[in-house]
């Protein structure tokens, strides 16, 4: 699942951590969990979001995800 990412940004994740910093991203990584509907649609290669934006904010918007009961529409 997912794009394949360049050498640099593979780099740039797979960089050497301190063990304190590398036991917070395996916890993370532990608890980290994703529902199917928003799997299923990334998958796809579409997410559907919810974006906001004020008038006069030019280049700016603000939103988030939609998940759970929201996407049943």
């Amino acid at each position: 699942m997912g794009a394949k990412l360049t050498p640099e940004k593979e780099e740039i994740l797979n960089k050497k951590r301190s063990k304190k910093i590398q036991k917070k991203y395996d916890e993370r990584e532990k608890n980290a969990q994703i529902s199917s509907l928003p799997e299923e649609q990334i998958q796809q290669g579409t997410l559907l979001a919810c974006i906001a934006s004020r008038p006069g904010q030019c280049g700016r918007a603000d939103g988030c995800v939609l998940q759970g009961k929201e996407l049943e529409f």
